[in-house]
């Protein structure tokens, strides 16, 4: 039935991203093109395309998940999705997977746009201006023999599980504070309400784990700066796993997340209110 609903779900939502997930892609498609016209109101034009639908994505996917807890959770929609054969958990759990779902393909839609931009780019570059593969490709595997790629990945492969607990604990909170909008608790002014609850209680949460642990990853660079010796500064780079502060806010998300999870079913078991 959890299966059944996260479908359901991003079946209902696909088509707000379609559009522009597509727009990005094309940009990012044609405008190495226009870059090599040399053309300064193209690229303007190009450069001002690409921010203005980098923006709306980020917004239309935010709108996208409230308008998912809102219209699935808290309108005439809502009052059939709880009357239906499904438990209100697993009606929790199928909204908090479809917004990350969405919110990690948003991620990846502005990555993969980005490697196109760059691989065409630099393919135009070789074919039109004349770049020497081979004076080039030294110095891509001097960036490789340093090993900061490997260490790179390695931090970002040990940082995921932080990474998806602080996106579900974000969503989850979200869906805390829409259900208690729409209980007998907030009266009036809903919208204003769940703005400063939201707000509120966020910076509360974290600084409870901030005052906890410190950086649970510590990047170093030897003692080498950058802007001298960049190419040294990167074959010394290095991260350590602090693994007591790791673990504190790994657990301390995660009991956020089971904590405001279980707040927002006794919510929507006890004090709904479906306009």
């Amino acid at each position: 039935m959890l299966i059944k609903s996260i479908k359901h779900d991003l079946l209902a939502t696909y088509r707000d991203f379609i559009g522009i997930y597509t727009a990005l892609l094309l940009l990012a498609l044609i405008g190495p093109f226009i870059i090599q016209t040399h053309q300064e109101w193209l690229i303007a034009i190009m450069v001002f395309g690409i921010f203005g639908f980098s923006v709306a994505t980020v917004v239309i996917t935010f709108m996208t998940i409230i308008r998912l807890f809102n219209r699935r959770l808290f309108s005439h929609e809502g009052y059939l999705t709880m009357t239906l054969p499904i438990k209100t958990h697993t009606t929790i759990i199928s909204k908090i997977v479809a917004g990350l779902i969405w919110s990690t393909m948003t991620i990846l839609v502005f990555c993969l746009s980005a490697v196109f931009f760059g691989v065409i780019y630099f393919g135009l570059h070789v074919a039109f201006n004349g770049l020497d593969l081979n004076e080039f490709m030294p110095f891509l595997t001097t960036i490789w023999e340093t090993g900061v790629i490997w260490t790179l990945l390695q931090s970002f492969m040990a940082e995921i599980p932080l990474l998806l607990a602080d996106s579900i604990y974000s969503l989850v909170l979200l869906v805390f504070v829409m259900t208690l909008v729409n209980t007998s608790f907030i009266k009036k002014n809903k919208v204003a309400a769940g703005v400063a609850i939201y707000m509120i209680l966020s910076l509360a949460l974290n600084s409870i784990l901030t005052n906890l642990h410190g950086d649970a990853l510590i990047y170093s660079t030897g003692g080498y700066i950058f802007n001298i010796n960049p190419l040294l500064a990167m074959s010394n780079m290095a991260y350590s796993l602090d693994l007591p502060n790791y673990m504190i806010e790994l657990i301390g998300k995660v009991l956020y997340i089971a904590g405001l999870g279980y707040a927002s079913w006794w919510l929507l078991e006890h004090k709904l209110e479906i306009e």
